[in-house]
């Protein structure tokens, strides 16, 4: 039998795992793996990894994430390439998918067919709804192309953004920050992720679709934008931790702006808002940032209020 495990953000695996309760009765071999708003990537990542263990005597493991590229999708998938069991990662879950999963285990064996069923059926059941004269009119229109949302009147071939989050790419910022400030580049500073095979293949797995990456080591960075390589890109700069983003301030790069969005626990360190940890050493990097002319905010999300983070402290 292919064990099932579902994850997502907030409540969405238990909240689906619900519903398909309700319609297909209870799963078996069945997990259901909340990543919640004060998880850090470890805990989900011991999370995922007991949820396998307890699926280790069926043939093969399909997780099902809410989010392509968001940290459950790239927990799930850096598993994966860890070999941690036969298994197939499947990203941009729905109800419809789920219930394919859950039923379709009765009559494969496969799990690679069954991650390819499970997402051609995902797909498929997103629908507008037309009445017959919308579709009519549809038909006869030519097609649109899906744009990113770009702001013309921006000024081009500079830093439009910088976030200090230890995620790096994934779900907030893929499919939120990086469309809200109109971004055309994201670039990843994180001197570890270059020496991790892994982790740059997840980032470049969750990178947004027409979005141009740059993963680099501090010292890179610096050297690269004094060299104006980025001329003509919208860059989002995003760091780790908050010591690489104040090296990145120090050195003169073009940032006039810092937000921190999630920091995670670390020995020695206080939460002062919800996903933010810091230490004294954080604090006193954040106070050279803002007086050198710098301000530092503590937003999460885009519709968050955008205030310093000093209010926090």
């Amino acid at each position: 039998m292919i064990g099932l495990i579902v994850t997502g953000h907030g409540n969405f695996a238990t909240g689906i795992t619900s519903s398909l309760r309700l319609i297909a009765g209870e799963p078996h071999d069945y997990q259901a793996v909340d990543f919640l708003p004060e998880d850090s990537i470890d805990l989900l990542t011991e999370k995922l990894r007991t949820a396998l263990n307890s699926l280790s005597d069926c043939s093969s493991v399909l997780v099902m994430a809410d989010l392509a590229g968001g940290s459950p999708y790239n927990v799930a998938s850096k598993l994966r390439m860890e070999g941690a069991a036969s298994m197939e990662v499947v990203g941009g879950t729905n109800l419809a998918a789920l219930i394919e999963a859950s039923m379709g285990r009765e009559a494969s064996e496969d799990v690679k067919e069954l991650a390819d069923s499970v997402a051609a059926t995902g797909k498929e059941q997103v629908i507008r709804f037309l009445t017959d004269e919308e579709q009519k009119e549809k038909k006869a229109a030519p097609a649109k192309a899906v744009r990113r949302k770009v702001d013309p009147d921006a000024p081009k071939g500079k830093i439009i953004h910088a976030r200090v989050d230890e995620r790096l790419i994934h779900g907030q910022v893929a499919t939120v920050w990086t469309n809200t400030v109109g971004a055309s580049r994201i670039v990843v500073v994180n001197d570890a992720a270059l020496k991790d095979e892994m982790a740059l293949s997840g980032l470049k797995m969750a990178k947004p679709a027409g979005v141009k990456l740059s993963i680099v080591s501090v010292k890179r960075a610096v050297e690269r934008f004094k060299e104006n390589a980025y001329a003509g890109d919208r860059v989002f700069v995003i760091t780790k931790n908050i010591a690489d983003m104040a090296e990145l301030v120090r050195q003169g790069v073009g940032i006039e702006k810092v937000n921190v969005g999630n920091v995670a626990k670390r020995e020695g360190s206080r939460n002062i808002k919800k996903s933010v940890n810091l230490t004294e050493q954080d604090i006193a990097d954040i106070h050279e940032m803002i007086n050198s002319g710098h301000p530092v905010t503590a937003q999460m999300i885009p519709n968050e209020p955008d205030q310093s983070i000093l209010s926090y402290l």
